[in-house]
């Protein structure tokens, strides 16, 4: 499903070069729960964003779906981040002024109307699953860190995309909800979903059908679990 080689991606700081990625090959197949475990700075948000199709590599190939991404235009670029990619950031990324049911059907507003109406009564069966079902009228202010994090989760899974990509979807709970959130993402996981989870945590990572570790730009295989979970 996601075939990159030979990505280089450098940040320029004045006269200083740094080599953000430096990534010869790199695969993650339909259907896996793959984790990317390394250090603040090591690189793992770049990568993710990359895949995301938010960022570009300076250069390499990166084969999503066999197709080349390098040819997409931007309104694809787009259209796939809405419809084929779901996101779940560390620090939520919710919009304060709109309801919990407003941030989590935003990933909709550009489908065909009679698609919009099929998500919206889709909305409820959702919230239920991710036990915010109560909390649809309030405000994300209103709500704690662990039902922020269910919220967004919620918005990502909305308009049910072929790929998660989860930037430390732990980073900023406590270890009752993300225990929920990571039971939430291996459950997409075995409905076939292609789950990747960038985090410093190691339990997390363990949760995970394989690892990979990334330092100072570079990927390392860390091990591949046989046990099924």
């Amino acid at each position: 499903m996601i075939h990159l080689t030979d990505i280089k991606k450098t940040y320029q700081t004045g006269d200083t070069v740094y080599t953000a990625l430096d990534i010869p090959l790199f695969h993650c197949e339909q259907g896996e729960l793959l984790a990317i475990i390394g250090e603040s700075g090591s690189g793992k948000t770049t990568l993710l964003r990359i895949l995301g199709l938010l960022d570009h590599c300076d250069s390499g190939s990166y084969q999503l779906k066999d197709q080349l991404t390098e040819r997409f235009t931007y309104k694809q670029e787009a259209q796939i981040r809405n419809q084929m990619i779901g996101f779940v950031l560390q620090h939520f990324g919710l919009i304060t002024d709109y309801t919990v049911k407003e941030n989590i059907l935003l990933p909709t507003t550009y489908l065909p109307r009679k698609i919009r109406k099929e998500k919206a009564a889709q909305l409820a069966t959702l919230a239920t699953d991710l036990q915010i079902d109560n909390q649809l009228k309030k405000y994300p202010n209103q709500l704690s860190r662990g039902q922020q994090q269910r919220v967004a989760i919620a918005r990502a899974l909305i308009n049910d995309p072929d790929i998660l990509l989860a930037d430390e979807p732990t980073g900023n709970l406590d270890s009752h909800n993300s225990q929920l959130v990571l039971d939430i993402l291996r459950r997409e996981h075995q409905k076939g979903k292609t789950v990747i989870i960038v985090t410093h945590e190691q339990a997390i990572a363990d949760a995970c059908d394989r690892q990979v570790v990334m330092k100072d730009g570079k990927l390392e295989e860390r091990s591949v679990r046989v046990d099924s979970v």
